[in-house]
């Protein structure tokens, strides 16, 4: 076994680095709650430029290919999650649109939006299919399901990203 004694020195204006690079990626995981911030790629760029400035010493490239595949596959599950929510409670095509459509409209009207967004999306869709109300209802209630599925999961992924930088780094 080999164990390396090398020191790496920090400085100052790295640790500066460092402590920006960690606030910012908080802010990323505050977007995986408020879909205004672009939460998971917000964080990846944030672990981009670090390595960039630091010369990718700790922050190498097989690292940032690594969660460069996390971050898109979380943002394809989001959609995805989204949609099965809906799905998985009845809703047809319509409502599964309504639920996308939602949770944009639904940004406008920020915190509340988020929750009733997702819902009333999947509800009038499937009510403008001809669905009953009954049955729009619970592709409703689908649609916000699956949301808060898909904030839960990117919530988990945007910590663990965090969590993998800063053990890089440290």
């Amino acid at each position: 076994c080999i164990v390396s004694t090398e020191v790496i020195q920090v400085t100052a204006a790295e640790w500066i680095a460092f402590g920006v690079a960690v606030f910012i990626i908080l802010i990323g995981i505050l977007g995986t709650v408020l879909p205004a911030l672009p939460g998971i790629p917000l964080i990846w760029l944030t672990m981009l430029v670090f390595a960039l400035i630091e010369g990718f010493e700790r922050v190498n490239a097989a690292f940032l290919g690594v969660t460069l595949v996390v971050a898109v596959a979380a943002e394809a599950a989001d959609h995805l999650v989204r949609v099965w929510g809906a799905r998985r409670y009845g809703a047809g095509r319509a409502g599964a649109w309504g639920t996308f459509l939602g949770a944009v409209a639904g940004l406008f009207f920020l915190p509340l939006g988020l929750i009733i967004g997702p819902f009333l999306g999947a509800l009038v869709g499937e009510l403008l299919a001809g669905r009953s109300f009954d049955e729009a209802f619970r592709a409703g209630w689908g649609g916000l399901v699956g949301t808060l599925g898909s904030v839960v999961t990117k919530f988990v992924i945007g910590v663990g990203m965090l969590i993998a930088f800063v053990i890089t780094i440290l």
